[in-house]
């Protein structure tokens, strides 16, 4: 199935898991509006993308500006009169210990991960609901499924996310429009390039996945208009399941591998 002439939205789309998913609708017909703090890079995705004969408009739009979002829903809807799509990509982690990490890293996190995300989709989903369709698309981690040494405060943040996304599934039920929650598991993007190393937990050796995997995962959810959680790889999923019911035994698991 293609995305001919959807309209689709994607924050945090200069690198990482949203450019890839940006090269992946414009291949399938989509008209882009990306989005991310510099426009440098992202006017080189792009231009990269519309000289490949793809429709790409790229706006500089911080999430934790209100201004910067309302923006860019703004300008998407004066562009093309409706959105379609939401990929709320945009986010960041910092790794360490929560006896060691200054509480501003926790609060850096929550504004961009999950405050950031909100002030998307309420953004363009009014829109999405006055026309009965459209997706909103949030991505996660399965750092907020279960938890690891050195990545509390992440996982705090993506909790929080899952949470929201949870309710937002179920506000959603008879309205037309959908919600797909993606939780990826390790994958090198900038989070790991950003990252110290020595301070990443083991544990994600387990739940190892690649970009490539991520974007077609989410491309995918967005084609099948998926309204539901979608998790990679499948040990992620099978080590969050054992997380709920039986705690103690994923905390071991954990405490052996990292």
């Amino acid at each position: 199935m293609d995305l001919r002439d959807k309209v689709i939205v994607i924050t945090g789309a200069s690198s990482g898991f949203g450019e890839q998913i940006a090269r992946r609708c414009a291949q399938r017909g989509a008209q882009l509006v990306l989005a991310a703090r510099s426009i440098e890079p992202l006017e080189v995705v792009a231009q990269e993308l519309r000289a490949r004969g793809g429709r790409a408009l790229a706006v500089a739009a911080d999430v934790t500006s209100a201004a910067d979002v309302a923006r860019l829903a703004a300008t998407t809807l004066e562009r093309f009169g409706r959105a379609d799509v939401l990929v709320a990509n945009a986010g960041f982690g910092l790794l360490d210990r929560i006896a060691d990490a200054p509480i501003e890293d926790l609060q850096a996190m929550i504004d961009v991960n999950l405050i950031g995300t909100i002030r998307c989709v309420k953004a363009l989903l009014p829109s999405m609901l006055q026309q009965r369709s459209g997706q909103v698309v949030i991505m996660a981690s399965i750092a907020g499924l279960i938890a690891t040494p050195k990545m509390g405060y992440y996982s705090a943040s993506k909790f929080a996310l899952i949470g929201l996304s949870r309710a937002l599934m179920l506000e959603l039920h008879g309205t037309g429009v959908r919600c797909a929650l993606i939780c990826p598991g390790n994958a090198p993007t900038s989070f790991q390039q950003h990252a110290d190393a020595a301070k990443y937990p083991r544990i994600t050796r387990l739940v190892d996945c690649t970009s490539a995997q991520v974007a077609d995962a989410t491309v995918r959810a967005i084609q099948r208009r998926t309204h539901g959680e979608v998790v990679i790889p499948w040990q992620a999923r099978a080590l969050a399941i054992l997380s709920s019911p039986i705690p103690s035994l994923s905390r071991l698991v954990i405490r052996l591998v990292g």
